[in-house]
């Protein structure tokens, strides 16, 4: 059974990539995929790049601007495959990616969501990631999120998934209203719509590092914090549909923590209102991220004062740093 695999990549200004991405995908050793190509409004020479590639498995779509989301979910619609691929326009498939993943999913079934090895790209030298070996063994869904959120938050990225097309349908598509972390948002509730998560060792994914993100390009730093914060109150929701009470809310108050303590100090009214849903929840506090020194003086003297040390003694440091330059 070769079952078909639909790899999605929504295109944006990717000359200086996209050809790299398209050529890892054809270089794979599963070979029984297509590869739909969404040009979301480049202005660049990507569309010339595309259309060079003659290969009968790429399918090419040129929509106007309408961002990431939009593109994915009409590549969704386009597409035929039993399991589906999402990936950016400047990542790389690792050679047996696919073939990996399938053959976990011919073992497993459509009820679970697959990973595998992150890598990543930096200056065109590959190398594997070192953070994220805490994911590195089949985990039931609560405990994929308690590793995550264990981690600052840190999570798989678009194209470590390998994801069958039953799960995706129950989504409803990616939400367009989430500007930053849309992948986090998209893959919480994918993993909670299913029995758990598959690790695939030898399945590699290449995430490049050193691309500039054009999101804080495009929109404001508030909205960036505005819709940071949104995602969260997402997995909120999300939590609260598919696990028991207990469970939602100490994963909510993690994901929330995650927002308040990376975020903090910048914007206090979105603070406030991620400490009032914290509250909500019966907390008193955010939860501590962050060092072990930083932890065992929260609990001393709480997680809001601990902050504020912390933001004291950083800009001490890039008072210092601004001295000596």
């Amino acid at each position: 059974m070769t079952p078909l695999v639909s790899i999605i990549i929504p295109v944006f200004n990717a000359e200086n990539y996209i050809k790299a991405t398209i050529e890892s995908c054809l270089q794979q050793s599963y070979t029984n995929l297509e590869i739909i190509l969404v040009n979301d409004g480049s202005s660049d020479s990507s569309e010339v790049i595309i259309e060079s590639f003659k290969d009968h498995r790429i399918q090419y779509y040129a929509l106007q601007n309408n961002g990431p989301c939009y593109a994915r979910n009409f590549g969704i619609e386009k597409a035929d495959g039993a399991l589906y691929q999402f990936l950016d326009a400047d990542d790389i498939l690792g050679e047996d990616k696919l073939q990996k993943q399938v053959a976990q999913y011919l073992e497993y079934g459509e009820n679970y969501v697959y990973s595998g090895v992150m890598g990543n790209i930096i200056e065109n030298q590959k190398a594997l990631e070192t953070d994220f070996e805490f994911y590195y063994t089949h985990l039931k869904v609560a405990s994929y999120f308690r590793a995550m959120f264990s981690n600052f938050g840190k999570y798989y990225t678009t194209g470590i998934w390998l994801v069958p097309k039953k799960l995706i349908e129950k989504t409803h598509g990616w939400d367009q209203g989430v500007l930053l972390n849309n992948d986090g948002e998209y893959f919480s509730r994918l993993i909670l719509l299913s029995q758990g998560v598959i690790f695939c060792p030898g399945s590699i994914f290449y995430y490049r590092r050193d691309v500039p993100q054009s999101i804080s390009k495009k929109f404001n730093s508030k909205k960036i914090y505005e819709s940071w914060l949104y995602s969260y109150r997402c997995y909120v929701e999300s939590f609260k549909k598919a696990l028991d009470e207990d469970t939602a809310r100490e994963l909510s108050r993690k994901a929330l923590s995650v927002y308040y303590c990376n975020s903090y100090p910048n914007y206090p009214e979105l603070l406030a209102q991620c400490k009032a849903d914290i509250k909500e929840l019966g907390f008193k506090e955010p939860y501590a991220y962050g060092g072990v020194f930083f932890k065992q003086l929260s609990k001393v003297i709480g997680t809001e004062q601990a902050l504020k040390i912390r933001t004291f003694k950083n800009s001490g440091k890039q008072l210092l740093t601004s001295l000596n330059s």
